[in-house]
C-alpha cells in the first residue's frame, strides 16, 4: 500500500469508529451484569409476565368497594339555600293558603283512610321560594330563616313554631325546586353545562352519565379492530376539582369492571372535566413502515395491533429480536422487551396490553447500521477521491 493510500485509512479510521447513529445500539443477546444495578429494567416479555399480569387482572375483575365514598353517601343530606322552592303541607289546615308571586298552591289529596277524621280534610301544598337572604315568609309565622337547614330540621322548626297557634300541627316539607347549588360538568360529554345539585347524591360516574355519557365518533372509525364508534373521551384522567383541589381520577377501571376505587361524591361548586381522547394514545417509532403516533381504541390496543396499525415491520431494516416498549416517566420508566422470532412472539404481542403514551421502539438491524454508517461516510471518502483526481490527476 502507497504512503497516500495508508494516510488516507487512517484518516478514516477515527471516522468510522466515531460514527454512530442517535438512538439504542445492541449486540447480541441483552445481558445485565451481576451487581451492577441499572436505574430501569428490562422485562423481557415471557408467558410468565403475561400471567402475572393476568392474575393482577382477574384481582380487579369485581369491583373493588370505596368505603369512604359509601359513607358519604349514607350521612349525604341536602340543605336549602336562596332561590330554592319548598312545597310545605300542613295537614287539614287550608287557611295556610299562600299568595304572593313567591308563593302558589296545589291541591293534594283529600281524603287518606289512613289518616283521621281530623286530618282528612282537604290538605293544600304551599310552595314557598327562598329569599337571597336565606328566609321565607311564613303564613301566621312571618320570616324564618331556612338557608343551611335540612328539610327535617326545616320541619321540625315549624312545627316548633306552630304548636304556639295550632294543637298538634303536622307538617310535611320538600323541596321541589333546586336552584340554589350547582356542579359544572366539561369537556368530551354528550350535554356538558351547569347540574344542580339535589337531594340525591351523585358521584362523578353518575354526573357523567347524566350528562349522556362520554362522547363518541359518530360515524367509527377504521382500525385494527374494524369499524368501531371511538371514544372521544379519556375516563383514564377525568379532571375533578373539590374546594379548589385538584384530583386526576382514572374512572375506567370503574367503567370496565365496577371499580368505585377512583369516584367520589360530588358537592355544590365541584368541577368535573372529561378531556379528549388526545391523550389516550401510543407512539410508534422504529424500523416500522409507518412510525407515528396511534389512537387507542376504547382504551384498548395490544402490541400486535400497534404494530399493525404502523404498516408492520420494516424486515429489511429491522432487528425483529429488539422490540422495546417504554413506559412511564423518563427518570425511571418501565421497559419491556418482546424477541419477535421467538416462535410464541405473535400470541405473545397479542396478549401483550399496551398504556396511553406507551412509547414502541423496533431497533434497527446491524447490518443495516453498517450500511447506514457507510451511506454516510461515502461521500466524505467520493469527497476525498475527487480531491485526489484534481490534485494528482
Amino acid at each position: 500500500m502507497s504512503l497516500k493510500k495508508t494516510a488516507l485509512v487512517l484518516f478514516l479510521l477515527p471516522l468510522l469508529a466515531s460514527c454512530s447513529l442517535p438512538g439504542l445500539r445492541f449486540k447480541g443477546p441483552i445481558r445485565i451484569r451481576s451487581g451492577r444495578r441499572l436505574p430501569y429494567v428490562i422485562q423481557p416479555i415471557t408467558p410468565q409476565l403475561l400471567t402475572r399480569e393476568a392474575a393482577r387482572q382477574r384481582a380487579v375483575a369485581i369491583g373493588q368497594p370505596n368505603p369512604a365514598l359509601a359513607r358519604a353517601i349514607r350521612e349525604y343530606s341536602y340543605h336549602v339555600g336562596p332561590q330554592d322552592t319548598l312545597s310545605i303541607v300542613v295537614w287539614g289546615h287550608p287557611e295556610f293558603l299562600a299568595t304572593g308571586s313567591a308563593m302558589g298552591s296545589s291541591s293534594l289529596p283529600t281524603r287518606n283512610p289512613g289518616v283521621p277524621s281530623a286530618f282528612a280534610q282537604p290538605a293544600h301544598a304551599h310552595t314557598f321560594t327562598v329569599h337571597a337572604d336565606g328566609d321565607l315568609n311564613f303564613p301566621y309565622i312571618g320570616a324564618i330563616h331556612v338557608s343551611g337547614l335540612s328539610v327535617t330540621a326545616i320541619r321540625k322548626l315549624l312545627t316548633r313554631k306552630l304548636h304556639l297557634i295550632l294543637k298538634h300541627p303536622q307538617v310535611s316539607v320538600q323541596v321541589v325546586g333546586f336552584h340554589s347549588k350547582t356542579y359544572e360538568l366539561a369537556g368530551a360529554v354528550m350535554h356538558p353545562g351547569l347540574y344542580p345539585i339535589t337531594n340525591v347524591p351523585v358521584t362523578v360516574s353518575q354526573a357523567i352519565a347524566q350528562a349522556g355519557g362520554a362522547l363518541h365518533s359518530g360515524s367509527g372509525i377504521l382500525g385494527s379492530q374494524g369499524t368501531i364508534s371511538n371514544s372521544l373521551a379519556d375516563l383514564g384522567r377525568v379532571i375533578f376539582i373539590n374546594h379548589g383541589k385538584r384530583e386526576i381520577l382514572d374512572l375506567r377501571a370503574f367503567y370496565r369492571n365496577g371499580d368505585l376505587a377512583e369516584d367520589r361524591l360530588v358537592h355544590p361548586g365541584d368541577i368535573i372535566r372529561v378531556p379528549s381522547n388526545a391523550f389516550d394514545q401510543i407512539h410508534v417509532i422504529g424500523e416500522v413502515t409507518h412510525p407515528g403516533d396511534y389512537p387507542m381504541y376504547g382504551g384498548h390496543l395490544n402490541l400486535a395491533e400497534a404494530l399493525g396499525d404502523a404498516g408492520s415491520i420494516d424486515l429489511s431494516t429491522a432487528n425483529p429480536t429488539r422490540i422495546f416498549i417504554f413506559r412511564g416517566a423518563y427518570q425511571k420508566p418501565e421497559i419491556f422487551w418482546l424477541n419477535a422470532r421467538s416462535p410464541v412472539a405473535m400470541l405473545l404481542a397479542t396478549r401483550f396490553q399496551l398504556q396511553p403514551q406507551d412509547v414502541v421502539y423496533v431497533a434497527t438491524a446491524p447490518i443495516s447500521a453498517w450500511n447506514r454508517v457507510i451511506s454516510q461516510i461515502l461521500p466524505t471518502v467520493e469527497a476525498l477521491y475527487e480531491t485526489k483526481v484534481l490534485v494528482y490527476p
